[in-house]
This record gives C-alpha cells, sequence and structure tokens, in this order.
C-alpha cells in the first residue's frame, strides 16, 4: 500500500511539473508571437512588432497622404498615361508571381527628376520619373522590373515594419549601435535581400534578371559608389553589381522571355537563390515556446553582427575614397579672413592635381575646438579642368572654434 501511494504521489509531481512546463512553454509562445512573425519569404522567425492588419492600415493612410500633399504642392501623379501604363503593366505581372499576392497593391509614378522609387509596405509602391527618362533612366522593361520587383521584394519580406521593431531592440540592446552609421548598414543588408528575393520575382514573370546588374552597373560608371555620405542607406554600387550578377546568374534558369513560369508557386519556396524553411518542430507546451524565442534571438544576433560587419565595411571604404581624394583635390595657402556682407571666410586655393577633368566633388569643412571637431559641413564642389588652380572663398558658420579645416571627401571624374 505504500509503494502504491509513493507511485501516485510522484505521478502527481510529475504530471504537476509537466503541466507546469507546458504552461510555461505556452506562455513562452505567446511572447515569441507578439513580438516576431515567420518572414513569409524566408519562413525564418523574425523580429515585427506590427501586425500585418496594422501594416496595411499604416500602409494605406500614409499612400493616402502622399498623394493629397503631392496634390497640395502641385506635383503630378500618375499623369502621364504612357508612363503610367508602361509602369502598372510590368507591376501587374510581377504580382502574380510574388509572396503575399493577397495584400492590396498599389502602384504610382511621381513627376519627379530624381531617379528613385520607394515602399512604405502594405504593398504601396512609388516611382519617380526620373527613373524612366533621361541618360540614367531605364533602358527596358526588363530594367523597370528590377527595379519594381526590389520595391515589392522589401514588401513580401515585410522590411518596413521589421525595421522599426529590430533597429529599436538592437538600440535598447546596445548603445554603440545608436548611431546613423548603423542605421545604414542594418538597411544595407534588407536592401541585399530585397536584391536577392527580386531577381527570381523577375524571372518568374518573364523578364529578363539579369537587367538588375546592368541597372547598378550604369549607377556606378554614373556616379560611383559615394552618395552624399556613406551613410546612404544602399549598398554601394559596384558591391551592389557584383551581389546582383551572382543572383541573377542562379535565377536565369528559371527565366523565359515574356513567359510567366508555371511553375512559379513552387519556385518561390525552393530555388536556387532562396529557400522558405516550413516549420516543423514541437507544437506550444512541447517545447515549440522555447524554440520561437531561441530561433528569434539567435536571428536577431545574426542580423546585429551582419550589420556590424557592414558598418566597419563602410568605415573602411569611406577612410579609404578619402585617402584618395586628398591627392586628388588639393587645398592650399588656407586663412581664415573676413567675408563680404560681414562675418568670416576660409580663403584659399584649390587645385586639381591630376590630369583629368573632375565632374563634381563633396568636400567637408571642419571646425575644431582644440583637437575635437564640434561641426561638419559638407557641399558639392564644382567641376574642374585638368590641372586647374582656383581661388575660393567660403563663408564659415557663425559658431565658436579655435581653427577650421578643408578636405575631400570624393572626387567623381568624367568618363
Amino acid at each position: 500500500m505504500a509503494k502504491l501511494l509513493t507511485k501516485i504521489f510522484l505521478f502527481g509531481i510529475l504530471s504537476f511539473l509537466l503541466v507546469s512546463c507546458a504552461s510555461i512553454d505556452k506562455g513562452m509562445m505567446s511572447v515569441s508571437d507578439a513580438i516576431s512573425s515567420p518572414d513569409p519569404v524566408t519562413g525564418q522567425r523574425e523580429i515585427n512588432l506590427e501586425s500585418e492588419e496594422k501594416e496595411i492600415s499604416r500602409a494605406t493612410s500614409q499612400a493616402n497622404e502622399i498623394i493629397a500633399e503631392a496634390k497640395r504642392k502641385g506635383i503630378n501623379i500618375d499623369s502621364d498615361v504612357n508612363e503610367f501604363d508602361r509602369v502598372k503593366d510590368v507591376f501587374d505581372r510581377l504580382k502574380n508571381v510574388v509572396h503575399r499576392r493577397h495584400l492590396p497593391w498599389e502602384i504610382h509614378v511621381v513627376e519627379n527628376e530624381a531617379w528613385n522609387a520607394f515602399t512604405i509596405g502594405g504593398g504601396k509602391v512609388f516611382v519617380f520619373t526620373g527613373l524612366l527618362r533621361g541618360e540614367l533612366g531605364v533602358k527596358s522593361d526588363d530594367e523597370l522590373a528590377a527595379i519594381l520587383a526590389h520595391e515589392m521584394a522589401h514588401v513580401t519580406a515585410r522590411h518596413a515594419s521589421e525595421k522599426r521593431g529590430k533597429l529599436g531592440i538592437a538600440k535598447l540592446a546596445d548603445k554603440k549601435l545608436r548611431t546613423s552609421m548603423y542605421d545604414a548598414a542594418f538597411t544595407t543588408n534588407q536592401e541585399d535581400e530585397a536584391d536577392k528575393f527580386s531577381v527570381m520575382y523577375s524571372a518568374l514573370a518573364g523578364y529578363d534578371p539579369s537587367a538588375a546588374v546592368s541597372v547598378w552597373q550604369r549607377m556606378h560608371n554614373a556616379t560611383g559608389s559615394y552618395s552624399d555620405s556613406l551613410l546612404h542607406d544602399h549598398p554601394l554600387n559596384d558591391d551592389r553589381a557584383s551581389n546582383l550578377k551572382h543572383y541573377a546568374m542562379s535565377a536565369q534558369q528559371y527565366y523565359e522571355q515574356g513567359v510567366i513560369n508555371e511553375y512559379h508557386d513552387s519556385l518561390l519556396n525552393n530555388n536556387a537563390v532562396f529557400a522558405h524553411r516550413k516549420s516543423t518542430g514541437p507544437e506550444a507546451g512541447e517545447g515549440g515556446g522555447f524554440l520561437a524565442l531561441l530561433e528569434t534571438a539567435a536571428n536577431a544576433y545574426i542580423e546585429v553582427l551582419e550589420a556590424k560587419t557592414e558598418q566597419h565595411k563602410r568605415q573602411n571604404k569611406q577612410y579609404e575614397q578619402e585617402r584618395i581624394a586628398s591627392r586628388q583635390l588639393l587645398f592650399r595657402q588656407l586663412q581664415i579672413g573676413n567675408a563680404r556682407g560681414g562675418g568670416k571666410g576660409l580663403f584659399g586655393f584649390a587645385v586639381n592635381a591630376t590630369g583629368r577633368e573632375i565632374k563634381e566633388a563633396v568636400i567637408s569643412i571642419k571646425y575644431w575646438s582644440g583637437k575635437s571637431a564640434v561641426y561638419e559641413d559638407k557641399m558639392r564642389w564644382s567641376a574642374m579642368s585638368p590641372y586647374e588652380q582656383r581661388q575660393f572663398g567660403i563663408p564659415l558658420k557663425p559658431i565658436r572654434y579655435t581653427s577650421v579645416t578643408i578636405s575631400p571627401k570624393y572626387v567623381q571624374f568624367v568618363q
């Protein structure tokens, strides 16, 4: 009898522990679901504090605000019928082969000479007319598809929603990450991911995936890899063209000109460019909650490491570009004097030390207090002929400083 009672007692304790562990694991799953969700493209659990319903609602509201603001400023949207129809035709074909087709997808063409396109998530995509016109404008529907597919990839991967949560949590955990350079580096990794997904979307919709390579090679030839500062949140143009070439080669096997791949649904889950991983682990209450939290934490940690690596890469690239530029564009006989109209100015001579014509440059004016830089001003420097020497005067900021230095950040030559 005593043995039976002992067995019953032990069984009761074991049952209690199992029920408690199950409850704890379910609680872990609830926490994981509150701060993360499976990525629609890769299937990996990622930090995301915004539900799909909220994403759609926010994006719809923001899109309406963008359109209303443009109209108030007299900016045309979707006004050129030929341009809009062309963009929409490519956009509609891509919609047939992307993830998250259930979204309320919209495309708008904004009258703006800038070479740009963007998305706010929720299926809303905007394209500037600068992408369609001029020397750097797209040369074919294949190139247009590459750009649209890239923005649609941001939507399908929920990058806009993920970025808010991931950056916020990372910066709370590590003060060293609270910098603009880290923000740009983090976003660069999202841009690279969107490039990877977009070549598959293009190929599956019957557009040549290699067109993305020609777009960014042309941008690199025209503007180099510098864009005002290396804080810009897209991959450096030369890096981007190189990575896209690799992705496009892998996606080429799924491409047939003008034809939507009949196996596009299955290929979205398993292809040579990326793969969707389905969760086959235990359910909540059976260890699934613990594994979900562990996966979320592991993926977040990996992304932070990748962003830090990109941050160091950008810093090194910046130092190298500045070192080269300092030998190409020289500033001599510098002195501070009275400027016309009052205040102080920096005067001296700029020298193009090369036998090449400078198209433009970006220069930095730093204000120092002892050994500490208290302010930095950046400005465009106009074209210079080979070996040209030019006298200049630049008004200085009315701030406290003990000395001022001027140096080139980047020099671009006429091709």
